[in-house]
């Protein structure tokens, strides 16, 4: 049996193992910060501590060898993503760090003219256009998951660890960004654009922002990252899937600026991180199986 398929068999090893052992070292190392804040935030400071030293807990169980099963195993990283995003604000909190947006705000202004977070959307109020780059704003939830299920699925073991290992790097340098460098974004100190047409895919954008989003999170952008790194890796081994994924990409980084959601220079540092990523775990051969 070729070492490209998933066996339900109990030992983790190569890309598996190194994305595991990136998000506990993160864990690891933010814990301190959220033991700060546990003192000082309230019961929810606390709650956040625990349940993030629970998962560091599980985290270092499976990696000195008990026996879980690699299939479930490997998705703990991309399950992991919306958790590790939200304690964000936490984290931040408990290193005392200040906000960057004024500096972002004047490398946009120094870059654009102007800030398209505020202009791009009542430079062109049309409601078709809004609608689509707002759906391609919620495609992020889509390119997070879908490219690896695919490989998941079809039996490609090396391309999905690969895969997850890439997406994890991304993730992992997202959130050490975030909390030497927080920024708020545009969404938290300007609200909604002048004249941004108004249609159920912003309103949908809209809510799910405000019950998840995460303040300190805007540079540079995780969702420009992550589907940026997602097309670059399905192009590589599934051909179609990164062709829907590039014009994806397009349509989110778009939406992200046009919506309000994030300041320019977010999504480019966003996609040049992705890029970069890719070129990165290209250069390293698969890890042997």
């Amino acid at each position: 049996m070729t070492s490209d398929v998933l066996l339900p068999s109990a030992r983790l090893h190569g890309g598996g193992n190194a994305s595991l052992r990136l998000v506990a070292a993160y864990l690891a190392t933010t814990a301190f910060p959220l033991i700060r804040a546990a003192a000082t935030a309230g019961p929810r400071g606390a709650v956040v501590c625990g349940i993030h030293l629970l998962v560091l807990a599980g985290l270092v169980t499976v990696l000195v060898g008990r026996p879980w099963r690699e299939d479930i195993v490997a998705w703990i990283p991309l399950i992991l993503w919306p958790a590790l995003y939200a304690e964000v604000p936490t984290v931040i909190a408990g290193i005392g760090a200040t906000f960057h947006d004024m500096t972002v705000q004047g490398w946009d202004l120094s870059l654009f003219g102007t800030q398209p977070s505020r202009s791009l959307a009542g430079a062109l109020p049309n409601t078709a256009l809004s609608e689509l780059v707002h759906a391609g704003y919620l495609s992020y939830y889509a390119l997070i998951y879908v490219p690896p299920a695919l490989l998941f699925a079809s039996g490609r073991r090396a391309d999905f660890e690969r895969t997850v290992f890439t997406v994890t790097a991304v993730c992992l340098v997202c959130l050490v960004a975030f909390v030497v460098f927080p920024v708020a974004g545009p969404r938290y100190l300007w609200g909604a654009p002048p004249d941004v047409p108004h249609g159920p895919a912003r309103a949908l954008a809209t809510r799910l922002l405000e019950l998840g989003s995460a303040r300190g999170t805007a540079f540079p952008s995780s969702h420009a990252a992550l589907a940026a790194a997602q097309s670059m890796m399905a192009l590589r081994v599934q051909r179609p899937v990164g062709w829907v994924a590039s014009v994806a990409t397009v349509l989110l980084s778009l939406g992200a600026v046009y919506g309000g959601f994030h300041y320019g220079i977010d999504v480019l540092a966003g996609l040049c991180l992705g890029v970069v990523m890719v070129a990165l775990v290209d250069r390293q051969k698969p890890a042997a199986q």
